[in-house]
């Protein structure tokens, strides 16, 4: 996204929510020391104009940038590299073993394939099978 790498951000990761008559566009931002409010208020500004004129989307928007936060959202496997060894929660799409719930250290990340230790037992899981995953925070 040009306005984001314009600012010297990375683009984390974007959801788009359709809830009624308004859909939420929620894009998070993130830098080497964490985006800044300044910061997410600088891409909203740039950023909503050309979304209010683009085609593709339908209707009415709400949008919201923010930072990926302490328990960040994953969004593609290669962002789990740099979390080795902490602690994610995967949900899943389909039940694994009768839970659509995993939670564990992050052992290994190995292309599409996710690797979390959950009470000393490996669980593979192929990026396909995550709904969603995050980073549980240890305060």
């Amino acid at each position: 996204m040009p306005v984001v790498h314009g600012l010297g951000l990375e683009l984390w990761g974007l959801e788009y929510l359709p809830l009624g008559r308004k859909a939420l566009i929620r894009i998070y931002i993130d830098a080497e020391s964490g985006a800044t409010i300044d910061q997410c208020a600088m891409v909203s500004r740039q950023l909503g104009p050309a979304l209010e004129i683009d085609e593709r989307l339908p209707g009415a928007f709400n949008l919201e940038v923010s930072s990926p936060g302490l328990e960040r959202r994953f969004f593609k496997p290669e962002q789990l590299q740099g979390y080795l060894g902490r602690t994610v929660q995967a949900q899943l799409h389909e039940p694994l073993e009768g839970r659509k719930t995993c939670r564990g250290e992050l052992s290994a990340v190995d292309g599409p394939m996710v690797t979390l230790v959950e009470n000393g037992a490996p669980i593979a899981l192929d990026w396909d099978q995550i709904k969603k995953i995050h980073l549980i925070h240890a305060f």
